[in-house]
């Protein structure tokens, strides 16, 4: 009979809890470059576009901007992505886990695949990422846009 106090079920919670958490830093990590990728690439793009004289302040320009945050975005996050990837995946060898941190997995990826191995699916990834950056964004300066107007009265 199986009890949920006994060592046995103590021990299968400490498996469980050890491997559905060990993704958890790396999955940190990546969040905080995607956020931080997007929000400074979009500012700096749209200004860009901005001062350029060839865009106003409408939805082509915020458009442009998100593809071009999209696009260093996907950049940025690509070789953090791989590294929680692969820690997520990572099997137990001889009782110990295949690596010890985010920085064995980089030197190995790059040890064994080649320094732009880190950016394998770099289509697909920026087909999924630019239209969520697009939508967010678009959506973004429309809220904005409807606040200034109904809200501020501006």
């Amino acid at each position: 009979v199986f009890c949920c106090c006994s060592p046995s079920a103590s021990r299968l919670d400490g498996l469980f809890f050890q491997r559905c958490s060990s993704g958890c830093i790396p999955t940190m990590a990546r969040a905080v470059v995607v956020n931080a990728a997007q929000l400074a690439s979009y500012s700096q793009s749209k200004q860009a576009l901005l001062d350029s004289g060839y865009f106003g302040d409408d939805i082509l320009c915020h458009f442009c901007a998100s593809m071009i945050s999209g696009l260093v975005t996907t950049a940025a996050s690509m070789p953090v992505d791989i590294v929680k990837t692969r820690i997520q995946n990572m099997r137990m060898i001889d009782g110990k886990p295949e690596y010890k941190n985010g920085l064995e997995v980089l030197v190995r990826v790059v040890g064994r695949e080649g320094f732009f191995s880190l950016w394998k699916g770099f289509t697909p990834y920026y087909a999924r990422l630019g239209p969520h950056t697009v939508l967010t964004f678009i959506f973004l300066e429309q809220m904005n846009r409807l606040y200034k107007t109904h809200v501020l009265d501006r």
